[in-house]
């Protein structure tokens, strides 16, 4: 069984994180497959905006709150980035 953080199992993290960028960073590019280590900055699905759209979801998604210290590239490179980051901050609540 996988480690619960605050309600949230790591699979319905990912599949929650996965689902916002299908739905709102990729929707216009189907040719796109997402994977977990696909890089989403070099595949320029992330940028500046998306990284910005990105914490609004998490924050609103999962009350948690992203500090400045944590916006940098490493943290939403990846969905599996993406996941740590909104498990570490589950964990720290």
């Amino acid at each position: 069984m996988e480690d619960q953080e605050r309600g949230y199992t790591e699979k319905e993290i990912k599949r929650a994180i996965k689902k916002y960028i299908l739905d709102e960073l990729i929707y216009d590019k189907p040719e796109i497959t997402l994977e977990s280590n696909l890089n989403l900055i070099d595949a320029e699905i992330v940028d500046s905006l998306g990284i910005f759209l990105l914490i609004a979801f998490i924050e609103n998604s999962f009350q948690v709150k992203i500090e400045p210290d944590e916006v940098v590239l490493e943290n939403f490179e990846t969905i599996d980035a993406i996941k740590s980051l909104v498990i570490n901050k589950l964990r720290s609540l």
